[in-house]
C-alpha cells in the first residue's frame, strides 16, 4: 500500500481506528453507516433478509435535497435504499469464492464516473478484501495483492477527485490488515 502509506506519512491522509459493536455482518453494519445507529445483536438475524430502510439517512437526505448519488458495489444497499441512487449496479455477496470479479464489476465504472462529476456522491463498495479474510483467513497472500490493488483505485480516486473521500471496513479484520500495510506510518 505505498501510495496510502506515503500519503499518511506526508499527513495528506488520515488513519483512524473505528470500534464497531457486534455483530459484523455487512446488513447491520451498512446500516449503522447509512443512519447511524448502532445495530443490535438480534439483526444478524435479518443479515439474509434485507429490507427497506424506513428511517432517516444521508442518502435519502442528498436526494431529497435534489443531490445525486451513485453506487457501485454490493447489492445490499440497493435492497436497503429502493430507488435512492441514480444510477448504480450491484454485485452480490454471497458468492465468498470470488475475490477479482465483484471488484472489477465496480472499478470497471471508475472511468464514466470520475469523467462525467454528474454525481454529488459516489458509493463504492468493494468485496475482494472481505471474501478473502472470510474464505482464506487473515494470513493469506492474496490479501498482500488485493491490497495492492485496493491501493491503486485509491490513489486514482486521489489524484482525480475534487471532493472529500472516505474508506472504511466492515469488519474488524480490516483493521488488522490495513495495521499490517501501514505500520510505517
Amino acid at each position: 500500500m505505498t501510495f496510502s502509506r506515503s500519503s499518511i506519512s506526508s499527513q495528506n491522509a488520515k488513519l483512524f481506528d473505528a470500534y464497531a459493536r457486534m455483530p459484523t455482518v455487512t446488513l447491520p453494519r451498512i446500516t449503522a453507516y447509512i443512519t447511524g445507529t448502532l445495530p443490535s445483536f438480534g439483526t444478524i438475524l435479518t443479515n439474509l433478509a434485507t429490507e427497506e430502510i424506513k428511517v432517516g439517512n444521508w442518502i435519502t437526505r442528498l436526494k431529497s435535497n435534489g443531490k445525486h448519488v451513485h453506487f457501485f458495489g454490493d447489492d445490499t444497499w440497493i435492497r436497503l435504499l429502493p430507488g435512492q441512487f441514480e444510477k448504480s449496479e450491484g454485485v452480490t455477496s454471497f458468492y465468498v469464492n470470488d475475490f477479482t470479479e465483484v471488484d472489477n464489476n465496480v472499478t470497471r465504472h471508475l472511468n464514466e464516473e470520475l469523467a462525467s462529476g454528474e454525481w454529488d456522491a459516489l458509493i463504492l463498495h468493494y468485496l475482494g478484501l472481505d471474501h478473502i479474510g472470510h474464505s482464506l483467513g487473515g494470513t493469506s497472500s492474496k490479501i498482500d495483492e488485493k491490497l495492492v490493488e485496493m491501493d491503486g483505485v485509491i490513489k486514482r480516486l486521489y489524484e482525480e477527485m475534487e471532493k472529500v473521500f472516505l474508506i472504511f471496513g466492515a469488519h474488524p479484520f480490516y483493521f488488522s490488515f490495513l495495521r499490517r500495510h501501514l505500520t510505517a506510518c
